[in-house]
């Protein structure tokens, strides 16, 4: 070892000590420390899989509806991962409002999306229905990896604001870390250092303790703050795009956009940014459904089988006309 390495590799002892002193003096000191309950049981979940027809209870209508689901627990009844020769899948990324909360399987969006294009001459074309309730953009990137990703989709419309958008008491990063999740860990290994999330917390891109829950529009913080938010997206439009989908920036709409208008600018910023399509219908959904009712009464964070079939028609519009899809005989 030369003169000059040996006295860079003495230098570092320090630092190493250092380090491994303060990691062990946090780990004994149990920090940080869980008082909290989180926003979900676990970071990361799925619909059962292989389910027909199965009751779920729409508790604000005080009534049941009925989902089936395939293998991967995709509201996609009867699809696999294999794909045919010649066929062009479209794929629906999103939470509950894409996965069709509240309505029957053949009233959600993505099932009617499907309908158009066998109805509208282009027979070539399959929809698979990716959405889960709650799901964020955090929770989109690891079923993406785990599932998605194996549908081989030619064209995908990521959905996530809705959920993003919402505040809790912890984000979705952080809960996932707090409760030392492996699936998330095994690609994050710096975040089982405890000096490592002491500096994340002061930088203030990690919390240690949970915010003052939500009340009246008021406290916690986004389930996916805005830097996070943006990481997502440029993850999972690289990972498409490395196989060949085209990735499309989809500003799900709600009956009004309240809330989530800051994660839409961000969208709008994002698909600029990527340089690539965006759709966002809020203003559309916004004027129509003063004029129908196309969300639940007692559930206005859902559409009814009306709205759904709203959005249906002007995703298959869009895709049409920005010549997404091929018309195949």
């Amino acid at each position: 070892m030369s003169g000059l390495l040996r006295k860079i590799a003495f230098s570092l002892v320090p630092v190493a000590v250092v380090g491994a002193a303060g990691e062990l003096g946090l780990r004994s000191a149990g920090w940080p420390q869980v008082t909290e309950t989180f926003e979900h049981n676990t970071p990361f979940w799925v619909t059962d899989p292989d389910l027909n027809s199965k009751a779920f209870p729409h508790k604000e209508e005080k009534r049941l509806f009925k989902v089936s689901s395939n293998a991967d627990g995709l509201r996609a009844s009867g699809q696999t991962r294999a794909k045919s020769e010649g066929t062009i899948r479209v794929m629906t990324l999103g939470c509950s409002t894409t996965f069709g909360w509240g309505v029957a399987d053949a009233e959600t969006y993505p099932a009617q999306l499907a309908e158009r294009f066998a109805s509208g001459g282009y027979p070539n074309v399959e929809v698979i229905n990716g959405g889960q309730p709650g799901y964020t953009s955090f929770q989109g990137r690891w079923l993406w990896d785990e599932t998605l990703r194996h549908y081989n989709p030619d064209v995908i419309l990521l959905g996530y604001v809705v959920q993003d958008a919402r505040k809790a008491a912890y984000s979705d990063k952080s809960q996932a870390v707090l409760q030392g999740d492996a699936r998330f860990l095994k690609d994050n290994v710096l975040y089982k250092s405890r000096v490592y999330l002491a500096l994340r917390s002061v930088l203030g891109d990690f919390q240690v303790k949970a915010k003052e829950r939500p009340q009246n529009g008021k406290g916690g913080v986004y389930r996916v703050p805005p830097p996070d938010y943006v990481d997502n997206l440029r993850s999972l439009v690289t990972s498409a795009e490395s196989m060949g989908a085209t990735a499309v920036l989809f500003g799900f709409p709600l009956e009004r956009g309240g809330y989530t208008e800051a994660h839409r600018k961000i969208l709008k910023a994002a698909a600029a940014e990527l340089e690539i399509p965006w759709l966002d219908l809020q203003p559309r959904m916004e004027q129509a459904s003063r004029e129908a009712q196309l969300y639940f009464e007692n559930d206005r964070g859902h559409a009814n089988a009306a709205g759904n079939a709203k959005i249906a028609d002007w995703v298959f519009e869009y895709l049409v006309s920005e010549a997404l899809v091929d018309q195949q005989g």
